[in-house]
């Protein structure tokens, strides 16, 4: 009796532990799918997310545009009379534009040591910027900017630490980026309204940083624009964090910084326009 009571006790403490054994793989394979360290969802998509307060408040928008006249902007004068276009906007006061709108969203994938990646920027500046012509009147200006970006990066750097709880990856890459821009003004519903839309394409070359800690995944990213043509040359800036919140999904938030710089001939004139975009990033991502 005694041997078998103990046989049964045996036997419920095995099935119990291996019950239990079974359950923590279970979670610990759980806890794995949701885990930036496993590399079996190779592509990235990323839908932006609005959040009010984010553009004025927390974006900047700066847009400065100078003439074939050379005038600085700071201290206009009188224009001649018939002036062109390029005469109106070299008086373009110094301020900071109110950017209406920021986003930036990528599709991505990431395979063996090569990554290729494509995403969009736009910015909007305007609606209540004005810059005087001349002592009566004023313009209306807008000036609003699309970006895409296609580039594809070989890793060059790949560690791991020993636990396999953290890992450091370092891109290198080369693309293109192609703007779309459009420059708006009204001055009084006059002959001298502007609606131009430059746009160009340019090669670019940058590094992408990743950090990647169990549900954290960390990107730092820079590149150059234009490969050193002073005419038409562009800089962006990249930093963003995913939190792992499924299996196939995650937040995303971050902050993207464009600087770009165009001289061309529009409108038979000779017009620099320099523009920076700066602002925040939000938005879930999905991998698959």
């Amino acid at each position: 009796m005694k041997k078998a009571l103990l046989l049964l006790i045996s036997s419920v403490f095995i099935v119990s532990n291996i019950c239990s054994q079974n359950n923590l793989s279970k979670k610990q394979i759980r806890k794995q799918k949701i885990n930036f360290l496993t590399a079996n969802r190779s592509w990235t998509a990323e839908i932006p997310l609005w959040i009010p307060g984010f553009a004025g408040t927390f974006a900047y928008g700066d847009v400065e545009i100078k003439g074939e006249d050379g005038v600085d902007p700071e201290h206009p004068i009188e224009p001649p009379p018939g002036g062109g276009i390029g005469e109106i906007l070299s008086r373009l006061f110094r301020t900071d534009w109110y950017l209406k709108f920021f986003f930036i969203t990528k599709i991505a994938y990431e395979k063996n040591n090569f990554l290729i990646q494509f995403d969009a920027l736009s910015g909007s500046v305007g609606n209540s910027v004005k810059f005087r012509y001349n002592n009566r009147e004023t313009v209306q200006a807008n000036f609003s900017s699309t970006l895409t970006r296609l580039f594809v990066g070989y890793k060059i750097v790949n560690h791991q630490s020993q636990n396999r709880k953290f890992r450091y990856e370092l891109f290198g890459y080369l693309g293109t980026r192609a703007f779309f821009n459009s420059i708006n003004s009204d001055l009084n519903n006059s002959v001298n309204n502007l609606d131009i839309s430059p746009s160009w394409w340019e090669p670019v070359i940058g590094l992408q940083n990743q950090f990647t800690f169990k549900r954290w995944f960390l990107v730092v990213q820079g590149d150059y624009g234009g490969l050193f043509v002073n005419t038409k040359y562009s800089n962006q800036f990249s930093f963003y964090t995913y939190y792992r919140t499924g299996k196939i999904t995650s937040v995303k938030i971050g902050w993207n910084h464009l600087q770009q710089h165009h001289e061309d001939k529009l409108l038979n004139e000779d017009l620099k326009v320099i523009v920076t975009l700066s602002g925040p990033s939000v938005g879930i991502a999905f991998h698959f």
